[in-house]
């Protein structure tokens, strides 16, 4: 939705948000995520549409859909595990009215969807 840094050392303005894309997304009746890394980038780009969602209008993170099981922490064996940060954004994410869904899961049964 938007990069992390806006500006340079300086202060000027280097990057924007997405306001085109985020109200894109905000128009379609659902909006199903998955990618690599939910701890990080994927975990990142919901919290940015959340908050605009919650800016906007708070009934439209119900039309969000999380794919669980198309996505994964970043996880280096012996080394570093982020999978209970990844579990608790994608939990805060459901609090606020997200779903979490799984891609073997037949759409039908998602909640909402139809």
């Amino acid at each position: 939705m938007k990069p992390e840094v806006l500006e340079d050392a300086d202060g000027k303005v280097i990057a924007q948000k997405n306001t085109g894309f985020i109200q894109e997304l905000i128009e379609f009746d659902a909006v199903i995520i998955a990618g690599q890394a939910k701890s990080h980038c994927v975990a990142w780009t919901i919290a940015d549409l959340l908050n605009e969602m919650l800016i906007s209008d708070k009934k439209l993170v119900e039309k969000v859909y999380l794919l669980e099981d198309c996505t994964s922490p970043v996880v280096i064996p012996n080394v570093v595990d982020y999978t209970d940060q990844a579990d608790a954004a994608f939990q805060k994410f459901a609090d606020a009215g997200m779903h979490v869904v799984r891609s073997i899961d037949p759409i039908e049964s998602w909640p909402g969807i139809i």
